[in-house]
């Protein structure tokens, strides 16, 4: 389950899409995504990236879409799903291939379908190590529920597709990387997004997400604000 860069950027990342993933077999779903993480990299430039966000589900917000591209290796093994979610823990920046300061990949099991315990277990153990999963938790709005569990578990509801073509249904699970929102007690503002970009002159991330099909409930008040202020 991708959003944001990881489905365009092609430092580090366009050799993972192009080897293990199904990028012609992909499709989009609806997703809780806002922007929420003052990126201060050289890269970004101090503009606002995209985070997952519980909060999205509430009345007077919305959801957002992202990607889902399959993964092209057959799953046959606890170790096989331990090494794709390294892959994409690294290509999104990772220092060990799961977990960094500022993120985390998590993994979202099928509610629909019977997963066997011992993934789940599996999976606890393996994100056990991850000594900055509390202020990954904590980064969150204290009003809302995170996005990641204490055990390294995606906590959003299984998506739905946008074209409903019944390819969620078949899949035991979803790995994702879910990255640390930069908060000062509240979201930041259409304005506050917008403005960010107009002062670092860098309107990349945003528009090439739009360009991909990468969107937010925030992106046509955004897109408003940038041109008024052009």
């Amino acid at each position: 389950m991708i959003i944001g860069s990881l489905l365009w950027d092609n430092e580090n990342r366009k050799q993972w899409r192009e080897n293990d993933l199904s990028c012609k077999d992909g499709f989009r779903v609806y997703l809780p995504i806002r922007y929420g993480r003052l990126s201060t990299s050289e890269k970004r430039k101090n503009t606002y990236t995209m985070v997952f966000s519980n909060i999205c589900y509430s009345k007077g917000y919305g959801l957002g879409a992202g990607w889902i591209l399959p993964i092209i290796a057959e799953i046959k093994s606890f170790d096989d799903l331990k090494r794709e979610a390294q892959k994409m823990g690294k290509a999104e920046g990772f220092n060990n291939g799961l977990f960094s300061r500022w993120g985390s990949v998590a993994l979202l099991l099928n509610p629909n379908k019977k997963i066997d315990s011992a993934i789940k277990d599996e999976w606890r153990k393996l994100l056990s190590s991850n000594k900055y999963k509390t202020s990954l938790m904590n980064a969150h709005l204290k009003s809302e529920k995170s996005a990641i569990d204490s055990n390294g578990f995606l906590a959003i509801r299984w998506p739905k597709e946008i074209t409903l073509e019944g390819k969620l249904e078949d899949m035991d699970f979803l790995i994702a990387t879910v990255t640390e929102p930069k908060l000062n007690g509240k979201y930041p503002t259409v304005y506050q997004i917008a403005d960010a970009m107009k002062r670092a002159g860098y309107y990349d991330y945003f528009l090439k997400n739009r360009q991909y099909g990468i969107t937010t409930f925030q992106d046509e008040r955004i897109l408003r604000r940038i041109l008024k202020c052009c």
